[in-house]
């Protein structure tokens, strides 16, 4: 069972549904050598991923959580989403470009520790340690509507989790393969107990 940070029963309140259903996924399917953090600022604008999960021989992974239905969506690019509210049309960024975002924003954070970083001499010195990536969870669009909409041309398939590939019943194999899939660059790691307190 992964550990998130803080406890799911004291964040639960402040959780929109599909992140309460993603974050009992993460409960159930990762084993305990998973760290999950949801909702914590990072960074000096105290920015606020809706998951950080990590893993010590995988890196760590920022998901984004949408509870967005299929007619929510009115638009999507790039850059930006449209969505229909109760309060009308809103603009926001496009949840992948906000996950990256918010990766690269860690990266940079652990980059400055000498400790996370590849040692001079190697041929990635002065990199990260640990690889990375970032996605998105759409936990009311199943994977056929997913498609049917289109919506790979600015959500690439193998960075979304749809609301069928999280449900109670999904294997844990299949969902620890979604998230692992999200990596863009995977490489060997193995962080040590003092990387990981860092």
């Amino acid at each position: 069972m992964a550990t998130l940070i803080p406890s799911r029963s004291t964040c639960l309140s402040r959780m929109t549904s599909g992140e309460r259903r993603f974050s009992a996924r993460l409960d159930d399917k990762l084993d305990d050598e998973y760290l999950c953090w949801y909702d914590v600022p990072i960074g000096p604008r105290y920015r606020h991923p809706d998951f950080v999960v990590l893993h010590p021989s995988r890196g760590f992974l920022v998901l984004e959580v949408k509870d967005w239905k299929p007619d929510t969506i009115a638009g999507l690019d790039r850059d930006r989403a449209v969505i229909n509210t109760e309060r009308g049309r809103v603009t926001e960024a496009n949840p992948l470009r906000q996950a990256r975002d918010y990766a690269m924003e860690i990266v940079r954070l652990l980059q400055d520790d000498p400790a996370l970083r590849h040692p001079p001499g190697d041929q990635r010195a002065g990199k990260l340690l640990m690889p990375w990536g970032f996605g998105v969870v759409l936990a009311n669009i199943t994977r056929n509507q997913f498609e049917q909409m289109a919506l790979e041309h600015y959500l690439p398939p193998a960075s979304v989790i749809c609301r069928d590939e999280m449900t109670e019943g999904v294997d844990t194999e299949a969902f620890q393969t979604r998230l692992w899939d999200m990596f863009l660059m995977p490489f060997k790691c193995l962080l040590s107990l003092p990387q990981i307190e860092r």
